[in-house]
């Protein structure tokens, strides 16, 4: 089979259904990030948000809560953590891995978890794909002009809330009363799918809030740990549950209507 090449990739492809062709553009974007490697825990930690909602929540719950046990505290060395190292470049992890195993670790983590989930979401997208059929020779459907996620503004809405939401929980909180205010955040980032207690028990239980709070390392380490084993899973079944009901809407569309200013 022959090698695709990144410009033929990431050229303008005209559709009559373009929103499957973005979809699948915006995973290969994923894929390739995956592959390059990340340059911190936190670019891990926003990259497996950013997959959930790309996937349409079709990623399972249980590869969460494994990339999560990723975040946990790391041994005496101050090393991370075997899997985490493989995800890193190796300019910046601290673990002696093999570059070629990491590397193989990688591309196994795409074949395994992120192309089935791919193929799911393609499969749940396509019955509701629309069809464009006027004419489009200025290139207006090439999905590489589409702005929303599977050109659906509702799930590009979500995204950014939790992208904001996950900024607020990692830079840590001014004091209590904040986990109570970014608790309406969480709220509409995960679209409800948060448990009916979870805001209550951030704000009350000691060991939770100090960490909301904290200001030192290890707080800021913990509260990746909080986001990937907490948050993150919910955001994906928020999602799960948007993504069966958000309509499309091509940016053509909207383009047509603006006015440019110079």
């Amino acid at each position: 089979m022959a090698a695709t090449d990144d410009s033929t990739a990431d050229s303008p492809l005209e559709s009559f259904r373009p929103a499957l062709v973005k979809l699948t553009d915006d995973l290969r974007r994923h894929e390739r990030e995956l592959f390059r490697g990340f340059d911190s825990r936190r670019d891990v930690l926003e990259w497996t948000q950013s997959l959930a909602v790309h996937t349409l929540g079709e990623l399972p719950q249980d590869w969460f809560h494994s990339m999560a046990t990723q975040f946990q505290g790391t041994p005496s060395s101050g090393k991370e953590r075997l899997l985490m190292a493989a995800l890193l470049k190796p300019s910046v992890r601290k673990r002696d891995v093999d570059d070629d195993a990491a590397a193989e670790f990688r591309r196994q983590l795409s074949a395994k978890r992120i192309r089935p989930a791919a193929h799911r979401a393609f499969r749940e997208l396509r019955a509701d794909a629309t069809e464009y059929i006027d004419d489009s020779s200025d290139g207006q459907h090439a999905a590489s002009r589409q702005r929303y996620v599977a050109m659906r503004p509702a799930i590009d809405e979500l995204a950014e809330n939790q992208e904001r939401t996950m900024t607020r929980l990692l830079e840590g909180f001014a004091d209590r009363e904040t986990i109570l205010d970014w608790g309406h955040d969480l709220e509409l980032a995960t679209h409800g799918e948060i448990p009916e207690g979870f805001v209550t028990r951030c704000y009350q239980e000691n060991p939770t809030w100090r960490t909301l709070v904290g200001r030192d390392r290890a707080d800021a380490r913990a509260r990746e740990l909080f986001a990937a084993k907490y948050v993150v899973p919910f955001y994906n079944r928020g999602i799960r549950d948007l993504a069966g009901r958000a309509g499309e809407h091509p940016d053509a569309d909207r383009e047509e209507t603006e006015v440019q200013l110079a």
